[in-house]
């Protein structure tokens, strides 16, 4: 089974239990319906339960977990993640993928001509560049309606729509 990072037990927060999590997530939100994660020692992974959560500082929330109720219990998580299953991932708006998803797609045009395989998504803010690499070397290809016409994540494959001059 596939974990995914979500947060990072910063420190703790009072005396009740609570946390500082910085959080590996773009869903500011991330919180707000999950109950089951995961808390990764290296070695193993212990099952806990979200028992509440507050918006904190920017990337940040205080989390409470059931059964953590004193600083004590939570000083012993400090310098962890905590991760989540494929099944508690959040669920993202239509056209929006995760990076792990898009990598190891195989890259085709519109044509049907084999560009290569997604090795990496950089974000640059405005968009993210799919880096491609192939028989003709490493592609940039910027990640826009323009220009990605379709993504099927079960099938693991990507069209695009390339214009002239992009690729030799």
């Amino acid at each position: 089974m596939d974990y995914y990072r979500i947060g990072y037990i910063a420190n703790t927060l009072g005396l009740r239990g609570e946390m500082k999590v910085l959080l590996i997530s773009n869903v500011p939100d991330r919180f707000e319906d999950l109950k089951d994660c995961f808390i990764n020692s290296g070695n193993i992974r212990l099952p806990v339960e979200v028992e509440r959560y507050r918006p904190y500082k920017k990337n940040c929330v205080a989390l409470k977990l059931k059964g953590y109720d004193d600083a004590n219990s939570v000083e012993a998580l400090k310098g962890r993640y905590l991760e989540v299953d494929r099944a508690n991932l959040a669920k993202l708006e239509e056209g929006h993928f995760y990076m792990f998803d898009i990598i190891g797609c195989k890259v085709f045009t519109t044509d049907g001509e084999l560009l290569g395989e997604v090795e990496d998504v950089l974000s640059l803010g405005t968009n993210d560049l799919y880096v491609v690499k192939g028989e003709r070397g490493e592609i940039l290809i910027p990640a826009v309606k323009e220009m990605v016409k379709d993504i099927d994540i079960a099938k693991k494959t990507i069209r695009v729509q390339l214009p002239e001059g992009l690729v030799e």
